[in-house]
């Protein structure tokens, strides 16, 4: 999973040219990493594949999306929802017009502020849903009734077709989405994504499969040097606080079934890691072969694809392909990927994903001068192990949010975004591991800027960081603070005048708040540090994380000093 996993790969001459599948693509006899030359020597270029912000246009344009509230639904449900955005944007979208009224006031032309709309199966034109949003409204949520509709194995093609109020002169708005209805099973675990607040539900026997939120936090995994010892190291795992984990290896390196047998046996949620299906272009036929021993196991939270596609510059349509196969031979489970680059390809490699996770690893490097290459690190040039990063904690905050930058900038629908964060050191580019105060500040932040999961990089990790992670993930992964965290689409974010190094971002839910507060000063501040909340709080209700004894009063958080890299999770009566 670090960026530099095995330098005898980069080291290869070359790497023949792959047409596995019906993928084409090649590794060049010069290693790059996110398209950039980094051994000393190399010709310096601009390696392509960044995204830019699209040219705006001059008026607005009405952008009519819609998508399930669910990844999927099961026939143990008899109804749904549909998420219906109608915004206005200045990048995506169709002519916003104005028009002018039947009424007996003259010529008045003014903009329609509803749209209406019938939502119907493509198909058979059944209606599922007549109704009406507000222009510039998004997450409108709609319900629907199954009724007679017949659970599948293929999805439905739904379209929304909307248009003004009929006094309205005529403008015809359309959308299209997919709708998975499958037969509920009553084996293995069924899976699926909140579209509106991003989170994972999950069923299995465990649940008697009701579907229950999950905010997976824990590790990548070693198998032969932890996993394989024993079912009391499974054990021990879970016991430290984590109810989610990716093992490092996988059915296709051998007899495992032992190993699965037992995280079924725990509870224990995993990404099942299909990496090696990718190693020098993808192995369709292992992939395909790995999906019968694993879809039907009681704790399979996803399937785990690409590691680091973009940075190992495998086909740019290579994780489609592994996602579309997948998604017809099991759409009962999401599918995931990491991506290493901080700007190359993303909207390609990301396609093959339902939520997308992140390893920026800026923990002692130096994000200048590359040690292992000695070479210099720049936007086109050089590799120093965190892509275009800073080498400060925001480095994870800043990533989390250009991925959100980038689904918009693309007009997506937008994919929960995971956080895999630093617990290692060495291999050249990190002179020494995070502290514990540095790792608390890295998932306060991750949740703040809004991560749905986190999935370290790697276990065995030291005694003090395993301790440190299993710390917040009994947090992070129970009443109050799992509830806020996956029951709201995202964290609200806000700057503190004066503390300028304050990360601060809270989660409305009811009648609560749940406010979360990174120091990102190493240095203790011996002042009174007083938080302005942008909106009205009575008391404080409980603090589930940080040692700060926070004052609640008239809207305002107040502290008498901070320690160096303090992190705080407070729930709030409004």
């Amino acid at each position: 999973m670090a960026v530099i996993q095995a330098f005898s790969f980069f080291l290869a001459a070359v790497v023949a040219q792959s047409t596995i599948g019906g993928l084409s693509g090649s590794h060049t006899d010069i290693p790059r990493w996110c398209g950039k030359p980094y051994q000393s020597g190399s010709p310096n270029y601009d390696p392509g594949g960044m995204l830019k912000p699209p040219t705006p246009s001059p008026t607005p344009m009405l952008y009519v999306q819609i998508e399930p509230r669910y990844s999927i639904y099961d026939s143990s449900e008899t109804t749904g929802e549909f998420l219906v955005d109608a915004s206005l944007s200045y990048t995506h979208g169709t002519p916003y017009r104005n028009a002018t009224p039947s009424d007996d006031g003259g010529n008045v032309t003014v903009p329609f502020t509803v749209l209406e709309f019938d939502i119907r199966l493509e198909d058979s034109d059944q209606l599922l849903v007549s109704d009406g949003v507000a222009v510039n409204s998004s997450n409108n949520r709609l319900g629907f009734s199954f009724g007679d509709l017949q659970p599948r194995l293929t999805p439905y093609s739904v379209v929304l077709y909307g248009a003004p109020p009929a006094s309205y002169a005529n403008q015809s708005y359309t959308a299209t989405t997919e709708l998975w209805y499958l037969p509920a099973k009553n084996n293995g675990s069924t899976v699926k994504v909140d579209n509106l607040n991003g989170g994972l539900s999950v069923a299995n026997n465990v649940s008697d499969y009701a579907f229950m939120p999950i905010l997976p936090f824990g590790f990548y995994t070693s198998c032969s040097g932890y996993l394989n010892y024993s079912l009391a190291n499974v054990s021990a795992y879970k016991d430290m606080g984590f109810n989610a984990i990716n093992p490092v290896c996988a059915f296709a390196d051998g007899d495992l079934g032992y190993l699965f047998d037992w995280m079924d046996e725990t509870n224990l949620w995993y990404q099942y890691d299909m990496r090696g299906t990718f190693s020098n272009g993808l192995n369709v036929s292992q992939l395909t072969e790995q999906i019968p021993l694993v879809k039907d196991r009681s704790n399979l939270l996803s399937w785990y694809t690409a590691d680091e596609p973009d940075g190992w510059q495998y086909a740019l349509n290579q994780t489609r392909i592994a996602y579309d196969i997948l998604k017809q031979e099991d759409p009962y489970h999401p599918t995931a990927l990491v991506l290493n680059c901080d700007n190359y390809y993303f909207e390609e490699y990301s396609s093959g994903a339902d939520y997308i996770m992140e390893d920026a690893y800026p923990i002692g490097i130096d994000p200048m001068y590359s040690r292992p290459w000695n070479t210099s690190c720049n936007e086109t040039y050089g590799d120093c192990g965190c892509d275009d990063c800073i080498g400060d904690l925001r480095d994870v905050s800043n990533r989390l949010d250009d991925f959100f930058d980038y689904q918009l900038w693309l007009g997506q629908q937008e994919k929960p975004l995971w956080a895999v964060l630093q617990a290692f050191s060495g291999e050249g580019y990190w002179s020494r591991d995070p502290t514990p105060e540095e790792t608390w500040a890295m998932m306060v932040l991750s949740f703040n800027h809004g991560a749905k999961g986190i999935m370290s990089w790697t276990f065995p990790t030291s005694e003090t960081l395993g301790v440190a992670h299993g710390a917040m993930a009994k947090v992070a992964t129970t009443s109050p603070v799992s509830t806020f965290l996956i029951g709201v689409p995202k964290p609200t974010g806000f700057s503190v005048p004066g503390n300028e190094l304050l990360d601060v971002a809270y989660w409305v839910l009811d009648t609560q708040v749940l406010v979360g507060i990174v120091n990102l000063d190493y240095v203790a501040q011996n002042r009174t540090i007083v938080i302005d909340l942008p909106l009205a709080t009575s008391s404080l209700v409980s603090q589930p994380w940080g040692s700060v004894n926070w004052a609640v009063g008239n809207g305002t958080l107040t502290a008498h000093g901070l320690a160096g890299l303090t992190t705080s999770f407070v729930v709030l009566d409004m």
